[in-house]
């Protein structure tokens, strides 16, 4: 059996830089498909093909004014100004303590591409800690990235 990677190391970097106060990150990806089922094929089994691929990141994060990495405000900034970012998702470099402008990817691990903000959400229960989610959508192809020996 091979060695769990515990979640706390997994997160999702915008522009080489974390998110502030992540708890949860998340990377999907799904495949839209064609039904290509005929009368030649009478399994009673439909088949398909894949049309195109299509990738996201999802953070979910505590709101801090002073956290290290990316803030809301920050993320809010890129998603008005419309343009894709760079998204590293993977694991951060080791390091004693966050450093102050938050964590960074560890390099030739992990997952690239560039996508797009589509949903940024600030929440604030009354007496709870406020959070927040953000997803990107991918523009383009999501990449490993490799080692380099």
């Amino acid at each position: 059996m091979g060695t769990i990677v515990n979640g706390s190391e997994l997160m999702a970097f915008v522009g080489g830089t974390s998110i502030a106060e992540a708890t949860s990150s998340k990377l999907s990806l799904s495949a839209d498909t064609t039904d290509t089922s005929s009368k030649d094929n009478d399994s009673g089994w439909g088949t398909k093909r894949v049309k195109k691929l299509n990738w996201s990141v999802t953070s979910e994060n505590l709101v801090a004014d002073d956290g290290a990495g990316k803030s809301f405000d920050d993320l809010f900034a890129l998603m008005i100004a419309k343009t894709p970012v760079a998204i590293v998702f993977g694991p951060q470099t080791a390091a004693s303590a966050v450093p102050t402008t938050g964590w960074v990817p560890k390099a030739g691990a992990g997952y690239q591409g560039n996508a797009i903000i589509t949903s940024l959400e600030k929440n604030a229960p009354s007496g709870d800690e406020s959070t927040m989610t953000v997803q990107f959508d991918g523009v383009g192809a999501l990449t490993p990235i490799k080692a380099t020996s």
